[in-house]
Protein backbone atom coordinates (compact mmCIF):
# COMPACT_ATOMS: atom_id res chain seq x y z
CA UNK A 1 0.00 0.00 0.00
CA UNK A 2 3.09 1.96 0.37
CA UNK A 3 3.03 3.49 3.47
CA UNK A 4 5.40 2.81 6.22
CA UNK A 5 4.24 1.19 10.03
CA UNK A 6 6.36 3.46 12.85
CA UNK A 7 4.71 1.41 15.86
CA UNK A 8 4.02 -2.16 16.56
CA UNK A 9 0.20 -3.16 16.89
CA UNK A 10 -0.32 -2.93 20.89
CA UNK A 11 1.77 0.02 20.77
CA UNK A 12 -0.25 1.31 18.26
CA UNK A 13 -3.20 0.90 20.06
CA UNK A 14 -1.95 2.01 23.50
CA UNK A 15 -1.15 5.15 22.06
CA UNK A 16 -5.05 5.31 20.42
CA UNK A 17 -6.29 4.70 24.06
CA UNK A 18 -4.29 7.74 25.19
CA UNK A 19 -5.77 9.92 23.00
CA UNK A 20 -2.46 10.31 20.84
CA UNK A 21 -2.26 10.30 16.91
CA UNK A 22 -1.15 6.97 16.35
CA UNK A 23 0.58 6.44 12.73
CA UNK A 24 -2.98 4.75 11.27
CA UNK A 25 -6.18 4.09 13.25
CA UNK A 26 -5.27 0.29 15.16
CA UNK A 27 -7.85 -2.76 14.34
CA UNK A 28 -9.94 -5.07 16.86
CA UNK A 29 -11.82 -8.21 14.93
CA UNK A 30 -14.76 -9.85 16.87
CA UNK A 31 -17.36 -11.89 14.73
CA UNK A 32 -19.61 -15.14 15.01
CA UNK A 33 -18.58 -18.53 14.14
CA UNK A 34 -19.89 -18.38 10.44
CA UNK A 35 -17.45 -15.54 9.59
CA UNK A 36 -14.65 -16.77 11.61
CA UNK A 37 -15.51 -20.25 9.28
CA UNK A 38 -16.02 -17.93 6.22
CA UNK A 39 -11.97 -16.27 6.89
CA UNK A 40 -10.58 -19.20 7.41
CA UNK A 41 -11.80 -20.45 4.43
CA UNK A 42 -10.46 -17.66 2.83
CA UNK A 43 -7.16 -17.52 4.01
CA UNK A 44 -6.53 -21.25 4.18
CA UNK A 45 -6.36 -22.16 7.59
CA UNK A 46 -7.62 -23.29 10.44
CA UNK A 47 -6.06 -20.78 12.49
CA UNK A 48 -7.32 -17.45 14.21
CA UNK A 49 -4.07 -16.26 14.76
CA UNK A 50 -3.58 -16.54 11.09
CA UNK A 51 -6.85 -14.50 9.88
CA UNK A 52 -5.75 -11.62 12.22
CA UNK A 53 -2.83 -11.63 11.12
CA UNK A 54 -3.91 -11.51 7.17
CA UNK A 55 -6.22 -8.62 8.20
CA UNK A 56 -3.15 -7.20 10.27
CA UNK A 57 -5.68 -6.28 13.46
CA UNK A 58 -3.98 -4.77 16.17
CA UNK A 59 -5.91 -6.15 18.97
CA UNK A 60 -6.65 -9.88 20.20
CA UNK A 61 -9.31 -11.69 22.94
CA UNK A 62 -7.68 -13.65 25.17
CA UNK A 63 -10.33 -16.15 27.34
CA UNK A 64 -10.40 -19.39 29.29
CA UNK A 65 -10.91 -22.81 27.62
CA UNK A 66 -14.49 -24.06 28.63
CA UNK A 67 -14.07 -27.73 29.82
CA UNK A 68 -17.25 -28.90 30.19
CA UNK A 69 -19.69 -30.23 27.86
CA UNK A 70 -20.58 -27.86 25.37
CA UNK A 71 -23.86 -28.62 25.04
CA UNK A 72 -25.79 -30.01 28.09
CA UNK A 73 -29.64 -30.60 27.80
CA UNK A 74 -32.32 -31.07 30.04
CA UNK A 75 -34.93 -33.84 29.92
CA UNK A 76 -37.19 -31.66 27.18
CA UNK A 77 -33.77 -31.37 25.07
CA UNK A 78 -33.37 -27.64 25.94
CA UNK A 79 -29.80 -26.62 26.22
CA UNK A 80 -29.71 -25.60 29.90
CA UNK A 81 -27.87 -21.79 30.05
CA UNK A 82 -25.88 -19.89 32.15
CA UNK A 83 -27.53 -20.25 35.66
CA UNK A 84 -30.20 -22.88 34.91
CA UNK A 85 -32.10 -21.06 31.99
CA UNK A 86 -33.52 -23.01 29.10
CA UNK A 87 -32.27 -22.38 25.83
CA UNK A 88 -33.40 -23.48 22.55
CA UNK A 89 -31.63 -22.77 19.32
CA UNK A 90 -33.30 -21.35 16.02
CA UNK A 91 -31.88 -20.76 12.43
CA UNK A 92 -32.03 -18.82 9.78
CA UNK A 93 -30.34 -18.53 6.18
CA UNK A 94 -27.26 -17.27 7.38
CA UNK A 95 -26.30 -18.88 10.77
CA UNK A 96 -27.44 -20.20 14.02
CA UNK A 97 -28.42 -18.26 17.17
CA UNK A 98 -29.82 -18.92 21.00
CA UNK A 99 -32.86 -18.22 22.46
CA UNK A 100 -34.24 -18.86 26.17
CA UNK A 101 -37.66 -19.74 26.33
CA UNK A 102 -37.52 -20.25 30.13
CA UNK A 103 -36.01 -17.80 32.10
CA UNK A 104 -34.92 -20.12 35.63
CA UNK A 105 -35.65 -17.03 38.01
CA UNK A 106 -39.13 -15.97 36.68
CA UNK A 107 -41.78 -15.81 39.41
CA UNK A 108 -39.65 -15.75 42.30
CA UNK A 109 -40.56 -13.80 45.31
CA UNK A 110 -37.67 -14.73 47.44
CA UNK A 111 -34.10 -14.28 48.41
CA UNK A 112 -34.91 -18.19 49.13
CA UNK A 113 -36.34 -19.39 46.40
CA UNK A 114 -33.24 -17.42 44.60
CA UNK A 115 -30.65 -19.32 45.68
CA UNK A 116 -33.06 -22.68 45.46
CA UNK A 117 -33.45 -22.43 41.67
CA UNK A 118 -29.92 -20.50 40.76
CA UNK A 119 -27.67 -22.87 39.17
CA UNK A 120 -24.49 -20.72 38.93
CA UNK A 121 -21.52 -22.26 37.03
CA UNK A 122 -18.61 -24.46 38.44
CA UNK A 123 -15.44 -22.17 37.66
CA UNK A 124 -13.50 -25.23 37.71
CA UNK A 125 -14.81 -25.74 34.71
CA UNK A 126 -13.08 -23.12 32.77
CA UNK A 127 -9.06 -23.55 32.03
CA UNK A 128 -7.97 -20.14 32.52
CA UNK A 129 -4.33 -21.52 31.78
CA UNK A 130 -5.44 -21.19 28.25
CA UNK A 131 -5.54 -17.26 29.05
CA UNK A 132 -2.10 -17.47 30.03
CA UNK A 133 -0.97 -19.81 27.15
CA UNK A 134 -2.71 -16.94 24.65
CA UNK A 135 -1.05 -14.25 26.20
CA UNK A 136 2.27 -15.34 25.16
CA UNK A 137 0.77 -16.49 21.79
CA UNK A 138 -0.91 -12.96 20.98
CA UNK A 139 2.20 -11.05 23.07
CA UNK A 140 2.54 -8.41 19.69
CA UNK A 141 -1.06 -7.39 20.30
CA UNK A 142 -2.97 -5.37 22.62
CA UNK A 143 -4.93 -8.10 24.72
CA UNK A 144 -8.43 -7.93 25.68
CA UNK A 145 -10.92 -10.42 27.58
CA UNK A 146 -13.28 -10.42 29.72
CA UNK A 147 -17.24 -10.44 29.68
CA UNK A 148 -18.20 -8.89 33.56
CA UNK A 149 -21.73 -7.93 33.82
CA UNK A 150 -24.16 -6.22 36.17
CA UNK A 151 -27.59 -5.88 34.20
CA UNK A 152 -27.11 -8.23 31.56
CA UNK A 153 -26.54 -11.67 32.82
CA UNK A 154 -29.63 -10.77 35.42
CA UNK A 155 -31.67 -10.89 32.47
CA UNK A 156 -30.19 -14.22 31.99
CA UNK A 157 -32.19 -15.70 34.36
CA UNK A 158 -35.17 -13.40 34.75
CA UNK A 159 -36.72 -11.77 32.16
CA UNK A 160 -36.29 -8.39 31.21
CA UNK A 161 -39.44 -7.46 31.98
CA UNK A 162 -39.97 -9.25 35.42
CA UNK A 163 -36.37 -8.08 36.34
CA UNK A 164 -37.23 -4.54 35.61
CA UNK A 165 -40.77 -4.73 37.66
CA UNK A 166 -39.13 -5.97 40.70
CA UNK A 167 -36.45 -3.10 40.05
CA UNK A 168 -39.61 -0.64 40.55
CA UNK A 169 -41.38 -2.73 43.30
CA UNK A 170 -39.18 -5.68 44.91
CA UNK A 171 -36.01 -3.64 44.68
CA UNK A 172 -34.35 -6.24 47.21
CA UNK A 173 -34.84 -9.04 45.59
CA UNK A 174 -33.34 -7.25 42.42
CA UNK A 175 -30.16 -6.41 44.09
CA UNK A 176 -29.93 -9.57 45.19
CA UNK A 177 -30.18 -10.99 42.43
CA UNK A 178 -27.74 -8.71 40.89
CA UNK A 179 -25.13 -9.60 43.75
CA UNK A 180 -24.86 -13.25 43.11
CA UNK A 181 -24.02 -12.38 39.11
CA UNK A 182 -21.43 -10.27 40.35
CA UNK A 183 -20.15 -12.41 42.77
CA UNK A 184 -19.60 -14.92 40.08
CA UNK A 185 -17.97 -12.49 37.49
CA UNK A 186 -15.73 -11.17 40.20
CA UNK A 187 -14.42 -14.48 40.96
CA UNK A 188 -14.13 -15.60 36.88
CA UNK A 189 -12.47 -12.01 36.36
CA UNK A 190 -10.03 -12.11 38.84
CA UNK A 191 -9.11 -15.71 37.76
CA UNK A 192 -8.87 -14.03 34.51
CA UNK A 193 -6.79 -11.70 35.13
CA UNK A 194 -4.58 -13.30 37.72
CA UNK A 195 -3.94 -16.11 34.76
CA UNK A 196 -2.84 -12.91 32.40
CA UNK A 197 0.03 -12.17 34.81
CA UNK A 198 -0.54 -8.51 34.20
CA UNK A 199 -0.26 -8.98 30.01
CA UNK A 200 -4.07 -8.44 29.94
CA UNK A 201 -4.21 -4.54 28.76
CA UNK A 202 -8.17 -4.32 28.97
CA UNK A 203 -10.92 -5.84 30.73
CA UNK A 204 -14.08 -5.81 29.08
CA UNK A 205 -18.03 -5.07 31.36
CA UNK A 206 -21.23 -6.24 28.85
CA UNK A 207 -24.15 -4.60 29.67
CA UNK A 208 -26.48 -2.94 27.71
CA UNK A 209 -28.73 -0.30 28.86
CA UNK A 210 -29.96 1.34 26.26
CA UNK A 211 -32.24 0.77 23.12
CA UNK A 212 -31.88 2.45 19.61
CA UNK A 213 -34.15 5.25 20.88
CA UNK A 214 -33.08 5.72 23.83
CA UNK A 215 -32.08 4.37 27.18
CA UNK A 216 -33.74 1.46 28.92
CA UNK A 217 -33.89 2.77 32.61
CA UNK A 218 -33.25 6.22 34.05
CA UNK A 219 -30.19 7.57 35.50
CA UNK A 220 -31.14 7.41 38.52
CA UNK A 221 -31.83 3.36 38.80
CA UNK A 222 -28.66 3.26 36.77
CA UNK A 223 -27.28 5.18 39.95
CA UNK A 224 -29.10 2.74 42.33
CA UNK A 225 -28.38 -0.35 41.28
CA UNK A 226 -25.43 -0.08 38.63
CA UNK A 227 -22.93 2.16 39.46
CA UNK A 228 -21.48 0.04 42.47
CA UNK A 229 -21.07 -3.42 40.50
CA UNK A 230 -19.56 -1.01 38.09
CA UNK A 231 -17.25 1.04 39.88
CA UNK A 232 -15.72 -2.36 41.81
CA UNK A 233 -15.40 -3.85 38.25
CA UNK A 234 -13.39 -0.98 37.34
CA UNK A 235 -10.87 -1.35 40.36
CA UNK A 236 -10.93 -4.81 39.68
CA UNK A 237 -9.39 -4.09 36.44
CA UNK A 238 -6.89 -1.19 37.47
CA UNK A 239 -5.61 -3.86 40.09
CA UNK A 240 -4.11 -5.75 37.33
CA UNK A 241 -3.10 -2.66 34.87
CA UNK A 242 -5.84 -3.31 32.86
CA UNK A 243 -7.72 -0.30 31.08
CA UNK A 244 -11.90 -0.73 32.02
CA UNK A 245 -13.43 -1.46 28.90
CA UNK A 246 -17.34 -0.93 28.72
CA UNK A 247 -19.56 -2.72 26.19
CA UNK A 248 -23.04 -1.07 26.33
CA UNK A 249 -25.48 -1.58 23.10
CA UNK A 250 -27.77 1.07 21.48
CA UNK A 251 -27.97 4.75 22.19
CA UNK A 252 -25.82 4.98 25.02
CA UNK A 253 -25.31 8.84 24.88
CA UNK A 254 -27.08 10.14 27.58
CA UNK A 255 -25.15 7.76 29.97
CA UNK A 256 -21.66 8.42 28.76
CA UNK A 257 -20.40 11.07 31.31
CA UNK A 258 -21.61 8.53 34.09
CA UNK A 259 -19.58 6.40 32.57
CA UNK A 260 -16.39 8.45 32.41
CA UNK A 261 -17.17 9.17 36.42
CA UNK A 262 -16.71 5.46 36.79
CA UNK A 263 -13.42 5.58 35.34
CA UNK A 264 -14.53 3.67 31.89
CA UNK A 265 -11.98 4.41 29.49
CA UNK A 266 -13.10 2.62 26.35
CA UNK A 267 -16.39 2.35 25.29
CA UNK A 268 -17.85 0.14 22.65
CA UNK A 269 -19.77 -0.89 20.21
CA UNK A 270 -20.68 2.72 19.64
CA UNK A 271 -23.74 2.25 17.38
CA UNK A 272 -23.92 5.04 15.19
CA UNK A 273 -27.65 4.10 13.76
CA UNK A 274 -28.68 4.75 17.14
CA UNK A 275 -30.04 8.00 18.43
CA UNK A 276 -27.64 10.43 19.39
CA UNK A 277 -24.67 8.44 18.35
CA UNK A 278 -23.64 9.90 15.54
CA UNK A 279 -19.85 10.05 15.04
CA UNK A 280 -19.11 13.70 15.08
CA UNK A 281 -21.22 14.54 17.97
CA UNK A 282 -19.77 11.63 20.08
CA UNK A 283 -16.21 13.05 19.38
CA UNK A 284 -16.88 16.26 19.92
CA UNK A 285 -18.61 15.68 23.75
CA UNK A 286 -16.74 13.01 24.88
CA UNK A 287 -13.59 12.90 22.56
CA UNK A 288 -10.91 14.12 24.80
CA UNK A 289 -11.93 11.42 28.11
CA UNK A 290 -13.29 7.79 26.42
CA UNK A 291 -11.93 5.85 23.41
CA UNK A 292 -14.16 4.83 21.22
CA UNK A 293 -14.30 0.62 19.70
CA UNK A 294 -16.69 -0.20 17.13
CA UNK A 295 -18.58 1.67 14.98
CA UNK A 296 -18.07 0.12 11.78
CA UNK A 297 -21.89 -0.01 10.53
CA UNK A 298 -23.39 -3.72 10.51
CA UNK A 299 -27.12 -2.61 9.96
CA UNK A 300 -27.15 -1.72 6.70
CA UNK A 301 -23.86 -0.78 4.95
CA UNK A 302 -21.38 -4.27 5.99
CA UNK A 303 -24.30 -6.71 5.40
CA UNK A 304 -26.05 -4.94 2.31
CA UNK A 305 -23.51 -2.31 1.08
CA UNK A 306 -20.72 -2.39 -2.03
CA UNK A 307 -17.21 -2.80 -1.29
CA UNK A 308 -16.57 0.86 -1.88
CA UNK A 309 -19.67 1.81 -0.04
CA UNK A 310 -18.15 -0.50 3.21
CA UNK A 311 -14.80 1.37 2.94
CA UNK A 312 -16.09 4.46 2.59
CA UNK A 313 -17.99 4.24 6.27
CA UNK A 314 -14.42 2.75 7.28
CA UNK A 315 -12.39 5.53 6.28
CA UNK A 316 -15.33 7.81 7.79
CA UNK A 317 -14.80 6.44 10.92
CA UNK A 318 -11.06 6.71 11.14
CA UNK A 319 -11.08 10.46 9.89
CA UNK A 320 -14.02 11.30 12.43
CA UNK A 321 -13.47 9.06 15.51
CA UNK A 322 -9.97 8.59 15.09
CA UNK A 323 -8.79 11.91 14.64
CA UNK A 324 -6.18 12.73 17.63
CA UNK A 325 -6.23 8.74 18.78
CA UNK A 326 -9.16 7.76 20.79
CA UNK A 327 -10.71 5.00 18.10
CA UNK A 328 -10.03 1.49 17.57
CA UNK A 329 -11.56 0.79 14.34
CA UNK A 330 -14.13 -2.38 14.17
CA UNK A 331 -17.51 -3.44 13.69
CA UNK A 332 -20.83 -2.28 15.87
CA UNK A 333 -21.69 -5.46 17.68
CA UNK A 334 -19.63 -9.26 16.39
CA UNK A 335 -19.47 -9.53 12.59
CA UNK A 336 -23.26 -11.45 12.04
CA UNK A 337 -23.53 -14.26 9.46
CA UNK A 338 -25.08 -12.14 7.02
CA UNK A 339 -22.22 -9.82 6.18
CA UNK A 340 -20.14 -10.97 3.00
CA UNK A 341 -17.02 -12.09 2.89
CA UNK A 342 -15.91 -9.47 0.39
CA UNK A 343 -16.80 -6.92 3.13
CA UNK A 344 -15.28 -8.03 5.80
CA UNK A 345 -11.82 -7.53 3.72
CA UNK A 346 -13.65 -4.59 2.46
CA UNK A 347 -13.77 -3.01 6.09
CA UNK A 348 -10.12 -3.73 7.04
CA UNK A 349 -8.36 -2.86 4.00
CA UNK A 350 -5.49 -0.97 5.09
CA UNK A 351 -5.90 2.49 3.70
CA UNK A 352 -9.39 2.50 5.36
CA UNK A 353 -6.74 2.92 8.47
CA UNK A 354 -5.41 6.40 7.36
CA UNK A 355 -6.73 9.81 7.75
Amino acid sequence: MGKSFDLNRRDRVIKAVNHEQPDRTPTDFQAVKEIWDGMKKTFRTDSMKDVLDALDIDCAWVDPEVTRPSVERDSEGYIIGWGGSKIRMVSNKYGEYEEIVHYILDGVESKAEVDERLRLPDLNEWNFDKVTENCKLYDDRYLLGGFASSFYYPTLIMSLEEFMINMMEEPELAHYIIKKCFDWHMDYHERLLKAGNGRIDAMQIADDFATQRGLLLSREHFREFFKKPIAEYVALAKSYGATPFLHCCGSSHDLIDEFIDLGIKILDPIQTVAANMEPERLKREFGQDITFHGAGETQNILPNGTEEEVKANAKMLSSVLGKDGGYILTSCHFLQADVPVKNVLAFYDLENRYI
